[in-house]
């Protein structure tokens, strides 16, 4: 067994994202045909070899988290039954992860701290591999045990320093923000109200190209109008949290974590410009929330924020409650809603014919109403995950979707309960 310190931005999510609320992303895929239940439990070995930092259970030692890595030899998969588990525990054999699956489909439960939405994603590609080819062929090369990891981003990052200077960086702070004016669940529960849009991909990148936009920028525009048609949002920002793959912009790899975050403001003027134009504003907006030095500042304010956490001695459960509840705080100050646009996700002509459909989910809990998109088989799937009840707000964005690209279609997904991480049921040393 290796024992190693987490990189920072996974220790930061492991202070950040735990408790009954933690953020355990789930990527749900559904099969052309019946899930052979063995192959999929020998693939999901076989990928925990070649992904490491998949495999560690979590180690609370010397007032830090640390990552014990091993061999697999018995991975945690459950026939699924909507009920929701804790990772870390004996339920999931100590690991971050399981495998839930029905008839046609299986749904990956991962905590963020073990990886981001493009790592999962790596990940759900090496398990359709072992699954449909599990000793290769022409078609398909199988991965290198240990061949994919994560990586210290952040570290790498600060190392660099700035880019350059930060100039019109949106602050938040600074501005009047909307919050959704719906009654929440509360924080003593992981039940989340979910619909699901399907967006038809050709008409949609061909609108965004018109304008000069692009997926995100333009979800915004549509979501931000419909926000003000039902609710009085007066002179108020709506603020979208979007998080951004830093792999492209700082040129390095990673298996893990290698995300930052911007803010996307929608102000009160963009009602008076019609849609092509909110997004090709928006984009430009956006072009410059994520130049290289208003992601490195970012970076910087985070471990700032970290240094000062380290620095107090106080019992971990305290501590670790206190970041979560300050980080949510803030959150819930910034921003109106988030939406993360996930790309898209492509597995090779090989795999391609087996696999009809993508998703991807994880919990609201700092901000009402949570999207998560996925791009696959002509189709921007998304999810929209919202810690209150009322359905008028994604109706009327689904409303004025259908309205302007045909073949939009809506669904109604009911509740759903979401996976939790306690820091009490990991190992703790001295």
């Amino acid at each position: 067994m290796q024992v190693k310190k987490l990189h920072f931005l996974d220790e930061s999510l492991y202070w950040g994202r735990s408790g009954k609320q933690a953020t355990v992303i789930e990527l749900k895929c559904v099969l052309a045909r019946d899930l052979d239940v063995e192959a999929l439990k020998n693939a999901l070995l076989n990928s925990l070899k070649v992904h490491t930092n998949f495999r560690t259970r979590p180690l609370f030692a010397k007032h830090r988290f640390w990552s014990m890595t091993d061999d697999v030899k018995e991975p945690p998969m459950f026939k699924e039954n909507g009920r929701p588990r804790r990772l870390g525990t004996n339920e999931t054999n100590g690991l971050m992860l399981y495998v839930s699956y029905k008839v046609r489909s299986f749904t990956l439960h991962v905590f963020h701290g073990i990886a981001d939405l493009r790592s999962i994603s790596a990940f759900l590609n090496t398990l359709l591999k072992f699954y449909y080819y599990p000793s290769a062929s022409e078609q398909i090369v199988l991965p290198a045990p240990d061949s994919s990891d994560t990586f210290g981003c952040y570290e790498e990052i600060l190392k660099n320093g700035a880019p350059a200077k930060t100039n019109n960086r949106y602050a938040p702070k600074k501005h009047d923000i909307f919050h959704i004016p719906e009654k929440s669940y509360g924080e003593k529960t992981t039940k989340q109200r979910v619909f699901e849009i399907d967006l038809p991909l050709k008409p949609f990148l061909a609108f965004t190209k018109e304008n000069k936009s692009s997926v995100v920028p333009t979800l915004n525009a549509v979501i931000g109008h419909a926000i003000h048609q039902q609710y009085n949002v007066g002179n108020k920002d709506i603020t979208c949290y979007v998080p951004v793959d830093l792999r492209p912009v700082f040129h390095f790899e990673s298996g893990g974590n290698a995300p930052a975050a911007f803010t996307l403001p929608y102000s009160r003027k963009m009602e008076d410009l019609s849609l092509g134009k909110r997004a090709m504003y928006l984009r430009n907006i956006m072009k410059t929330q994520t130049k290289p030095e208003s992601l490195y500042k970012y970076v910087a304010d985070l471990k700032k924020k970290f240094d000062i956490v380290y620095s107090l001695r106080l019992p971990v459960g305290l501590l670790s409650k206190l970041v979560v509840k300050i980080g949510r705080e803030i959150d819930r100050r910034s921003y109106t809603y988030g939406i993360s646009y996930g790309g898209k996700v492509s597995f090779g002509e090989g795999i391609y014919p087996h696999v009809v459909s993508i998703s991807a989910a994880a919990g609201s809990y700092s901000y009402p109403l949570w999207i998560i998109a996925c791009e696959y088989n002509g189709v921007i799937r998304m999810k929209f995950i919202q810690s209150y009840e009322s359905d008028k707000l994604v109706k009327a964005i689904y409303g004025d979707l259908a309205e302007r690209f045909p073949g939009t279609r809506l669904r109604d997904q009911d509740h759903h309960m979401f996976d939790e991480f306690h820091i009490k049921c990991i190992p703790h040393r001295r």
